[in-house]
């Protein structure tokens, strides 16, 4: 599989689900956060190389230690739903919620089967000035690999008045959002089997085991 693929996968979401911790980092510089998340999650990747070498599910553990707690769920997971949300009981909500965190899990999991620390590495451009009342900001990083160019990524994040942290909301690769691309693809499966046959896919994509060197697929594909 190309960086590309298992980078987009990876990344998407820096961008769709959250989760509680007592431990978070915290940065008031939404650059230097998501620099230390980075580099947090690949050091224990690289750590626990043999029990993920031996249980690729391990990854699942990874991901919702390391990367979740720095992404925006409510707010990315209603993006998703979009227009059908008004349409969706309080139940199904809570159930799409969830369904979707599991699912991403699973996705980022999967993706991280591609990685190697001996060959991937991520770099941020120098921090951009924000205001002290800013409230959202763009961080830019970049994918390097020998023999490769490099793939650019550009993390849309906003501050959580809530938890008082900044948390990530969407990705743009190469200049393609993956929040609307997520969007477009949930709601084309929703047209087609309803929200509540939609939920009952993913939960199902969500609880496939993780293999090593597995293939990443779009949320849409398969379901």
């Amino acid at each position: 599989m190309a960086v590309k693929q298992w980078i987009t996968a990876v990344f998407v979401t820096l961008v769709l689900v959250a989760s509680a911790s007592a431990d978070l980092i915290r940065n008031d510089d939404p650059q230097e956060l998501l620099k230390a998340v980075a580099e947090k999650t690949f050091d224990r990747i690289a750590s626990d190389r043999n029990k993920i070498d031996a249980d690729p599910n391990y990854l699942k553990e990874v991901v919702e230690d390391e990367m979740m707690p720095y992404v925006d769920n409510m707010y990315a997971s209603k993006k998703v739903l979009g227009r059908y949300l008004r349409d969706t009981t309080k139940e199904q909500r809570e159930r799409f919620y969830q369904a979707f965190y599991d699912y991403l899990v699973a996705t980022y999991a999967r993706a991280f089967t591609q990685y190697d620390e001996d060959k991937h590495k991520v770099t941020f451009e120098p921090s951009q000035e924000i205001s002290d009342d800013a409230r959202s900001a763009v961080v830019k990083a970049r994918i390097k690999e020998e023999g490769r160019p490099e793939i650019r990524l550009d993390f849309r994040i906003r501050y959580d008045s809530d938890e008082e942290i900044w948390k990530a909301y969407d990705l743009v690769v190469e200049g393609v959002s993956l929040l609307n691309s997520k969007q477009s693809e949930i709601s084309s499966v929703i047209r087609a089997n309803g929200i509540d046959k939609t939920i009952e896919l993913i939960e199902k994509k969500a609880s496939e085991p993780i293999k090593a060197d597995d293939e990443v697929e779009s949320p849409a594909e398969g379901l």
